[in-house]
């Protein structure tokens, strides 16, 4: 059977407005823009909101012209106990950007499970730059992202155990940093799920070793559910102007929303894209609290954080 002249002009129509899912062209990417999600928590049995909103996000990111070049997601993955079923099924969700030509760099946090990752992504246990955790490096042209593994939880722990909620790099992980940063070639920013101050390296705060190094743009980590910026926690004249960024989650709670990274040879700028906030779950209608949770939304519309790319390294 034929299609008339106007059901093709509208499969046309349709197509246009459809996320470009087989972009295949170098001119379709931004090799500049970077997307960053973190603090996805994703439930592998249930339709929750956390898979919603992820959803969201990824069809947002997918209908962007151009498309961005990468994506890094800075970790909890899994809903809360880090069962396998919650990382195939956030493998999905994330697929389409993988089949948009938009290759996803993963970080892991508190409420991961190593073992259960690696089974869904088992690639990772030979990407990684230290045997038995999951560091990785994303080559995003002008700079890296180097995202650590802070995550001490084991793998033996009860399944309805979370594990501990700080962050910790393990000696070997350490002992790496401390001879592998020094010698960045590159801009890089060093990220992982947790807060700088949760780490240390050496014996003294990671920010020490971070400021010291000139390659070091800033620090970026999930966690925390807000978009917050501060200085490197040392004072401006020591860390040469360094700056920590906190992700928002793509739809546990706090700010709900992601970023997006534009990177150059002088400067770096991420721009937050926030849709919603919402503690401890999406609201029923007729909240009171809603017209605040608005309030929060409105204000931290256009919110960008710059930072300052090193003049030599």
């Amino acid at each position: 059977m034929g299609v008339s002249r106007r059901g093709f002009i509208g499969i046309l129509g349709a197509a246009a407005a459809a996320p470009r899912l087989f972009a295949k062209a170098p001119s379709d990417y931004d090799p500049n823009l970077t997307v960053l999600l973190s603090d996805l928590h994703v439930n592998g049995t249930s339709d929750s909101h956390q898979l919603g909103r992820l959803e969201r996000a990824v069809g947002e990111v997918l209908a962007l012209n151009p498309l961005p070049a990468r994506a890094v997601v800075f970790g909890d993955i899994a809903c809360m106990y880090g069962r396998k079923e919650d990382y195939l099924r956030a493998a999905t969700a994330l697929k389409r950007l993988e089949d948009a030509g938009i290759p996803v760099t993963l970080g892991v946090g508190n409420h991961d499970r190593r073992s259960m990752f690696l089974e869904a992504h088992p690639d990772y246990a030979t990407r990684t730059k230290v045997p038995g955790r999951i560091v990785t490096v994303c080559d995003a042209g002008t700079v890296d992202f180097l995202m650590l593994d802070g995550l001490q939880g084991t793998d033996d722990r009860a399944w309805n155990d979370m594990g501990p909620l700080a962050g910790l790099l393990d000696k070997a992980q350490q002992d790496w940093l401390l001879a592998a940063l020094p010698a960045w070639k590159k801009p890089v920013f060093v990220c992982s799920h947790y807060p700088v101050g949760d780490l240390s390296v050496g014996g003294q705060p990671l920010s020490r070793l971070l400021a010291r190094v000139p390659a070091v743009v800033g620090y970026i980590h999930g966690h925390d559910h807000r978009w917050y910026t501060r200085d490197m926690g040392m004072g401006w004249k020591k860390t040469g102007a360094k700056r920590t960024l906190c992700l928002p989650s793509t739809g546990a709670w706090g700010d709900i929303g992601y970023a997006l990274m534009r990177t150059s040879k002088g400067r770096a700028v991420a721009s937050l894209v926030q849709r919603e906030f919402y503690y401890p779950r999406p609201p029923k209608p007729g909240m009171p609290v809603q017209h605040l949770w608005d309030a929060i939304v409105k204000a931290n519309q256009n919110q960008t954080c710059a930072f300052a790319m090193p003049e030599k390294i």
